[in-house]
């Protein structure tokens, strides 16, 4: 049976003004992976990094309230992944470099776990040239690796879960990434019951891979067909960060 739905939510662009609340909501509700620990300031600029980017997706789903629209969820995420990534590491390199270390500068127990699992692995990504952000489709990046759209963060206020909001939000990446010429989405959660699989394969999303993180935890990526008969189903994954 299909979950009700708010029939007066409203979803748009996120803005600078909702990053304080997304940051918030992330680092209380979604903690997968290495940004969301790093505290909401971190986050708030990691979440700006969407806004307004080239192939980022920033949406907020609100109700309108007595007092005016009421904040219900957000996501965030790409059209293209991998030359997200570049355009982030190309345009918000160092502020991000300088919030990270931050971040870590006051949380010594996390610094040394991230030198552990994650050092090496960030060095690399950091050093690595970005590919211009204007690259064509049709470039070298993309000669064996498919286009595919991802799905970064999903949070609904939890006073607010269980009646199709976040499916809402779901739909309206999806909407927005066909538009953008994508014909792949993709998304990681973590497996079992703990993670988000059951909500995801109820939308008709397919699980392909299973990895463990770098925190030891097993998590799922699920992929959906945007253009039908599209290849790349066994394609190994593209999300980059913020693992």
């Amino acid at each position: 049976m299909p979950k009700p739905t708010h029939a007066d939510v409203a979803i748009r662009p996120a803005t600078s003004a909702d990053l304080p609340l997304t940051s918030h909501w992330q680092c209380r509700f979604l903690r997968d992976g290495l940004f969301p620990r790093l505290g909401p300031r971190f986050v708030r600029h990691w979440h700006a990094t969407f806004l307004d980017a080239l192939w980022g997706f920033a949406f907020i789903a609100e109700a309108q309230g007595p007092d005016g629209p009421v904040p219900l969820g957000f996501l965030f995420g790409s059209s293209d992944q991998l030359r997200h990534v570049d355009d982030v590491l190309q345009w918000h390199r160092t502020r991000l470099e300088l919030q990270g270390v931050l971040a870590l500068a006051v949380r010594p127990r996390l610094c040394l776990g991230f030198m552990r699992t994650r050092g090496r692995s960030y060095l690399r990504r950091l050093l690595k040239r970005p590919v211009t952000a204007t690259a064509p489709a049709t470039g070298p990046m993309t000669a064996t690796v498919p286009r595919i759209a991802v799905i970064t963060a999903v949070v609904v206020d939890p006073a607010s879960r269980h009646h199709g909001i976040g499916g809402q939000l779901v739909e309206h990446f999806l909407d927005r990434a066909a538009e953008a010429g994508a014909p792949l989405a993709e998304l990681v959660t973590k497996a079992g019951p703990v993670g988000a699989g059951r909500f995801y394969e109820g939308l008709g999303w397919t699980p392909v891979h299973e990895h463990t993180t770098k925190d030891a935890e097993t998590a799922k990526t699920y992929r959906f067909q945007l253009t039908p008969g599209t290849p790349g189903f066994d394609h190994p994954p593209v999300q980059e960060f913020p693992e």
